[in-house]
C-alpha cells in the first residue's frame, strides 16, 4: 500500500509541471557556460561571429596573439639595447589605428536630423565614463544607444536625441569641446 502512495506522489509531481532535478541541473549548467561565454565576448576585442565556436575560436587566437608579444617584450628585456629601439620594436606589432587612438584623441559630434552621434576615443583615466554620460546629459542629450570599450583605451560611440529646443542653444562644436575638456585635455580640440 505504502508502494502505491508513493507511486500517486511522484506521478502529481509530474502533473503539476515540476521539472526534474536533472532538467534543473542542466538549465543551471547551460547558464553557467553563457555567462562564462559572454564574458569572454566582452574581453576578447576581435570576435568575428557571435557563436559558441567562433568565440572559442578567436579567444585562442587572441591568447596566443598575447603570448606572442609577451615574448617579443622579454626578448626585448633581455638584449637590452637602447630606450628607442625597444619602443620601435612594441609599436611594430601594434596596428595603426591602435596608434592612432594612443598618440591623439579623437572627439566627433555629429548632427543628423533627429540625433547626435558622438564617437570619442582617447586616453582611459578613472571616472571618465561616469563624468562622459554626465556631461551629456548637461548638454541636454539623451543616450539612445552606445557603445563603449575601456580594453586598451576608452572609446564610445553614442546615439543621442535632444530636444528641438535644445539643438538652438548648444553647437556640435560646443558639444565636442565639453567633452574635450571632460576627458582631461586642456585648450580646445582641433
Amino acid at each position: 500500500m505504502g508502494l502505491c502512495v508513493e507511486r500517486n506522489s511522484r506521478a502529481s509531481k509530474k502533473l503539476q509541471g515540476q521539472p526534474s532535478k536533472n532538467l534543473m541541473a542542466e538549465r543551471r549548467r547551460r547558464k553557467r557556460l553563457n555567462d562564462r561565454l559572454s564574458m569572454l565576448r566582452s574581453i576578447v576585442p576581435k570576435i568575428s561571429k557571435m557563436d559558441r565556436t567562433s568565440i572559442l575560436g578567436d579567444t585562442i587566437d587572441y591568447m596566443k596573439e598575447l603570448l606572442d608579444r609577451i615574448n617579443n617584450l622579454q626578448h626585448g628585456i633581455e638584449e637590452g639595447g637602447s630606450d628607442q629601439l625597444n619602443v620601435m620594436r612594441l609599436t611594430k606589432d601594434m596596428k595603426p589605428n591602435e596608434m592612432l587612438v594612443r598618440n591623439s584623441p579623437k572627439f566627433d559630434v555629429q548632427r543628423r536630423n533627429v540625433d547626435t552621434r558622438i564617437e570619442i576615443c582617447c586616453a582611459g583615466k578613472p571616472g571618465l565614463l561616469l563624468s562622459t554620460v554626465t556631461t551629456l546629459e548637461a548638454l541636454g542629450l539623451e543616450i539612445q544607444q552606445c557603445v563603449i570599450s575601456c580594453f586598451n583605451d576608452f572609446a564610445m560611440q553614442a546615439s543621442c536625441s535632444e530636444g528641438l529646443d535644445q539643438r538652438t542653444l548648444v553647437t556640435s562644436e560646443d558639444m565636442k569641446q565639453a567633452l574635450f575638456r571632460n576627458a582631461g585635455y586642456g585648450g580646445r580640440c582641433l
